[in-house]
């Protein structure tokens, strides 16, 4: 009976371990960031509390040795007439932002500007990162593809 107890005491805390870490934000993140149909189109989902994110966001592209970060100016806007205001943006509880796709090249990728040196960055697998505003938390986005340069 002793022997019982023991086991089923054990099993407990070993549960409950198990449910307070996967409620600390590791295993269950407050920010997804969602493929949507089109390549180069996202959203970012908050499931969390209001947190202030970084508005630049990372776009990662897999190289033979893992993932490489880009030099693709993304930022999450919802609209190319948007004003920026500041190097971060609150993204509120529950809220769903639809962030203005990106078309693969480096400096006018979301919103038509002039840029010098504007490259293409494609074909190949890349991925959205989404940064909390004191960097200390990365929200990584599925992986996604991008074919050859798109004619005009």
């Amino acid at each position: 009976m002793g022997k019982f107890r023991c086991q089923t005491v054990t099993q407990a805390i070993f549960l409950v371990a198990v449910l307070a870490n996967g409620c600390s934000g590791d295993a269950m993140q407050s920010v997804v960031v969602n493929n949507l149909p089109k390549a180069g189109a996202f959203s970012v989902v908050n499931k969390g509390a209001d947190i202030e994110l970084q508005r630049s966001v990372v776009v990662e592209k897999r190289e033979k040795n893992g993932w490489t970060r880009t030099e693709a100016d993304v930022r999450l806007i919802g609209s190319c007439t948007e004003s920026e205001t500041g190097a971060t943006r609150l993204v509120r509880r529950g809220e769903t932002l639809v962030v203005v796709p990106w078309n693969g090249w480096s400096c006018d990728g979301q919103c038509p500007r002039p840029c010098r040196a504007n490259i293409y960055l494609g074909p190949g697998e890349f991925r959205f990162v989404v940064m909390s505003a004191d960097r200390r938390q990365r929200f990584v986005g599925p992986s996604f593809r991008l074919g050859p340069e798109p004619k005009n």
